[in-house]
Order: C-alpha cells, then structure tokens, then sequence
C-alpha cells in the first residue's frame, strides 16, 4: 500500500510520453499557434512523469478558440480547469494535461520556466541576480527593461551561459559547464550503429531472431545482438547448453544470408547468488559477448549486492553488467548497490555497465552516468526488447544518457560492426 500511496501521482515515461504526442502535435498544427513545445519533465526526459506540460504561442484573440479545441480533443475524459492562458485536463488513461498560452514575444520565457526544473530555475535566478538581471516565466529584466530573446538559446546568451539542453536541467552542475562553454554534445539518435541485449523465441520473447533482427535493419540499424535467458532462468525458459548450439547455428546460417548486418552472439547470463555464472566456461567462450544481470535472490544488503556484481564482472567472459539495480519503475525498488564501487570496478576490469532502456527500468540510474564516464566505463544503451516493438525503446535510453551527460564515445553501441567487434574479442 505505501508504494501504491508513493506512486499513485507518477507515470512511466513511455506512458505520458505516448499521451502527449497526439496532444502536442494536434496543438502544434493548430492554424492559429504560432509556436509550441512539450515542456516540464517530459522534456527533460525524466524517468516518470507526474503530467504533460505543453506551451504554445498565438495571439490574444486567438486563445479562446484554442483552448476550445485542446479541450475537445478525443482523449481527453474530464475538463479541470479552462481559462484564456491555462487549461487542464484529465486523459483517458488517467495522465493529466495542461496547455499554457501566451504572446510568441513571451514564448521563450515560458518554455524555460515551464521546462524546469525548479531546481535549475532556482540556480538560474540567483545567477541573474549577480548580473542584476531578473529571471522569470515573463521574461528578462535589468531593472524594469525587457531583454528580449527570440528562443531559449538567447536566454542562456543573455546571462553569459552557451545553451544547456532541456536532458540537463536538474541543477547538477550545467550552469557552471555553461558559463565555461563546456556543455558536451550530448549523444543523438543517429549515433547508435546496433542493438544489443534483446530476447527471442529461445526463452521468453515473442518473436524469433530473424524477425528482431530484420526489425533492428529497417531501424537503420547495422546489427544486433541476441540475449536470451541462461539456464536456470527456467521460468523464461533459459537455454540449455544443447539449446545455445543450436541457437548458434540459426545465427551462423542468417548471417550467411543478411548481406550488411551482422547478429552477434550473445547471452543474458544470469548473476547466481555466489556471484558465479549460470554457465560453465565452455559454454560462456561460445558467445561474442555476455551480458551478466541478477533476476532471482535479490533481497540483499547494499554489501551484498555489491560483491556479488563485481565477482560476475571479474569472469574474463563477461562484457556487460545488464540493469545493474533490477528496479522496476513504479513497481520495484532495485536491491540496494553501491554505485561507486560498482562503476570502478567496472572501470579496472573493463567491463560496460547497460542502460537498459525499458522504460520498465531506466536502470543504469542517469544519476551515476556522469560518473561512469569520467571513470572510462561505456554504457551500453540496451533496449532488453522481448518483442519486434519493443527494439525501438532503445531511444528512450538515447534520452536517459543525454539526461546522464553522456557523449557519443562514451556509449559502446555507437561502434561499427568492425569496432565492437574487435571491443568484444580485445577488451578483456
């Protein structure tokens, strides 16, 4: 009851952000919107969503009509509030959602404050108020003067700062890298080269690897890498030694025959609670790679959990600590580890530590991204799709590590075949 009280008033991101689409881009088309942007935590890619925030720009005379129309939209169930700049309502699913409208003149201020977070927004004022500058949602003033900025990067501009993309306003230091101009470019989409860490018809995913892997191509992508349960994940019915060879030469024969994409063998290993595979060596050297994740004993102390990830991360045969907490967003609590410990040892051993990008997980926490890296780690941004559509979640996770600070280099799968190939035979 008190995770249900703790959770009540939260969404999963894939939720809201599913909710807000057809919202966003219906206003967004409006003829009589001049400018619109989804603001608050979606925009910040947070990992759960309280609501959806839109703001959009138009004429006064012009704000009856849009807000007539938002609050008719087919999704929405229930009207809360309904007045000439904000009006909230209730979807069908259950997520609320409020359209702010103002002057295109006042549209950049709005957005940064809608944007958030109220810590950065907290952080930002106090710095104007050395410059002698006023921040608010109405704009910037030095004294009773409007500095006026045509968009977000002007606002950042006129208080001395290079633009801080929405992913990092959470007061964690971006203010300070911005009056620097040292803001990283933050990974895209377009730099992931493959997918690693998916499930098949060989244990609990619902389609087979020639249809995730032709999925993973028509996403542009130029390989894949499959990861299904070890064996004593019977519940998900985890291969067999006999079974992985046979897997193996399904692979060997689609690789023969997808001309330009290449699907790597892999495993989902699973952790066992002595900190020992769930294979024996002989069956581990089969596979291109190992992803090693914990599923079963994991009420642990912090102590506990801890060892018994750095033991699986010290077998020579693992590449990949996969969803390193096993939390379940909304759901469950990861067991307890001690981040630091973990991501140096990963660091010395030269293993990858995942952002499993279900937003089921989100689970490298993009609070320790930032960590990671300075320590050397590549994360490696894992959709842990069981299913053709769920492949596409990898994007989520592109959101998590811009949100951790995360660079193109400094995530395994924007590598090319040839380069994470060689990663996987040479780093250990």
């Amino acid at each position: 009851m008190q995770q249900i009280r703790q959770f009540a008033s939260r969404h999963l991101y894939h939720h809201a952000e599913q909710a807000a689409r057809p919202l966003f881009e219906a206003v967004k088309k409006h003829a009589k919107v001049i400018r619109a942007e989804l603001a608050g935590s979606l925009r910040r890619h947070k990992e759960t969503i309280k609501d959806i925030d839109i703001v959009a720009s138009c004429k006064e005379a012009d704000r009856a009509a849009i807000m007539d129309f938002f609050t008719k939209l087919p999704t929405v169930q229930n009207i809360i509030a309904k007045g000439d700049t904000k009006s909230s309502v209730l979807l069908e699913n259950g997520i609320a959602a409020d359209l702010r409208l103002t002057t295109d003149k006042d549209f950049p201020y709005l957005l940064h404050h809608l944007t958030g977070s109220a810590e950065h927004n907290i952080a930002l004022r106090g710095h104007g108020q050395k410059l002698g500058i006023k921040v608010s949602e109405w704009g910037l003033f030095k004294g009773e003067k409007l500095i006026r900025c045509k968009d977000e990067t002007e606002i950042f501009a006129a208080l001395g700062m290079s633009y801080v993309p929405p992913e990092l306003r959470e007061d964690t230091g971006e203010l300070d890298a911005a009056l620097k101009d040292k803001i990283p470019r933050l990974i895209e989409n377009e730099d992931l080269k493959g997918v690693l860490h998916c499930h098949s018809t060989y244990s609990d995913g619902a389609n087979s690897i020639r249809e995730m892997a032709e999925e993973c191509r028509r996403l542009g992508f130029e390989y894949f890498g499959i990861c299904d349960h070890s064996m004593s994940v019977y519940y998900a019915k985890g291969l067999s030694p006999e079974r992985v060879k046979q897997q193996h030469k399904e692979i060997d024969k689609l690789n023969a025959e997808l001309k330009g994409f290449h699907i790597f063998k892999g495993t989902e290993c699973d952790i066992l609670p002595d900190g020992k595979l769930d294979y024996p060596d002989n069956v581990l050297a089969s596979f291109d790679f190992v992803v090693a994740s914990i599923h079963s004993s994991m009420n642990m102390t912090e102590e506990q959990a801890t060892k018994r990830l750095i033991k699986a991360m010290e077998h020579p045969a693992v590449k990949i600590i996969g969803h390193p907490t096993g939390r379940l967003l909304l759901g469950r609590e990861g067991y307890p580890i001690n981040h630091r410990k973990v991501i140096e040892a990963a660091a010395e051993l030269g293993v990858s530590i995942e952002i499993n990008a279900s937003p089921h997980r989100f689970d490298l926490d993009w609070r320790y991204c930032k960590y990671a890296a300075e320590k050397g780690v590549q994360i490696s941004i894992n959709p842990d799709a069981h299913e053709v559509a769920g492949i596409a979640d990898i994007f989520y996770g592109v959101g998590i590590a811009r949100k951790g600070w995360l660079r193109k280099n400094e995530v395994l799968n924007t590598k090319s075949t040839k380069e994470i190939a060689k990663w996987f035979r040479e780093t250990r």
